[in-house]
């Protein structure tokens, strides 16, 4: 593998039968099949791909490819320090780390095409096009295209998968729908999400916020931000090796024993438990 920069590396591959890779993810590695055909494998389910498909592959995950024909695949893969702030940056890398953890939490994992809708997918399809041209072409430049390149791609997923829960939620109001967006967005940011910002920035009534708020979501807000969060919690537990305390952290608990508390209070299991519930 040829790493481009700390935080992020590419490789493109070419297989004639396809060998356990030794990788390490933090988050998720982005697939996309340049050339070829066969069968992704996820918890020994099989789905079929073909040129330009594209996958997502969560860290610690039982996966595989069987190949009918030679096949030449680009892997795009995160490190925790991707979205780490940069002075010389115009970009806020921080609302990207979010996506990242949304995506995280909220994609099922299946094996299978990561983007359903055709024309959101040509896109994804160009945006990775950019990204290997640029590591095939390696200049001085490159790695900051391709940084900003693979945030566009994130927040054209994130999309997608926000479509994905808001047809679960079956949300009706188009002010709610962007006010869960937003929450979404920054789930991280806990100044942010205060009652006081929110109800200043969707123009709703501080008072009226409790209210409209578990009217439009079944539940209060409170509880569908920790929840939100747990959420991304357990899927660093089954995805990546991160340390529960780390997690914690950046997940605004005061420690990793208050992170397993109200997981088993909200879940019925601790953080050990869900970790092990994909490793085993």
């Amino acid at each position: 593998m040829e790493h481009i920069h700390d935080d992020f590396s590419i490789e493109v591959l070419q297989c004639k039968q396809w060998k356990e890779r030794n990788r390490k993810n933090n988050f998720f590695e982005l697939v996309y099949v340049l050339e070829g055909t066969g069968f992704h494998s996820v918890n020994h389910i099989r789905h079929p791909y073909n040129r330009n498909g594209i996958f997502l592959l969560p860290a610690a995950r039982c996966h595989s490819y069987i190949l009918e024909e030679e096949t030449t695949f680009l892997f795009v893969r995160f490190t925790n320090h991707y979205f780490t702030s940069r002075i010389r940056d115009s970009v806020d890398y921080s609302n990207w780390f979010n996506k990242l953890n949304f995506i995280l939490a909220n994609h099922d994992h299946h094996s299978g095409e990561l983007i359903n809708d055709p024309d959101d997918r040509f896109q994804l399809k160009r945006l990775l096009d950019v990204i290997r041209y640029e590591y095939e072409k390696k200049e001085d430049c490159s790695p900051f295209i391709i940084r900003n390149t693979l945030a566009s791609a994130l927040a054209l997923i994130s999309r997608n998968i926000q479509r994905k829960v808001f047809d679960h939620m079956d949300l009706k109001d188009r002010r709610f729908a962007d006010l869960v967006t937003y929450i979404n967005s920054q789930i991280m940011e806990p100044e942010k999400l205060t009652v006081s910002h929110l109800s200043d920035k969707f123009h709703i009534s501080e008072k009226y916020f409790s209210q409209y708020f578990k009217r439009n979501a079944g539940e209060t807000f409170q509880d569908f931000v920790l929840r939100s969060r747990l959420r991304i919690a357990a899927s660093r537990a089954k995805f990546t090796d991160t340390p529960f305390r780390n997690i914690a952290f950046d997940l605004g608990f005061t420690d990793s024993s208050h992170l397993n508390r109200m997981m088993k209070k909200y879940t019925g299991k601790g953080m050990r438990e869900t970790r092990k519930e994909i490793q085993a």
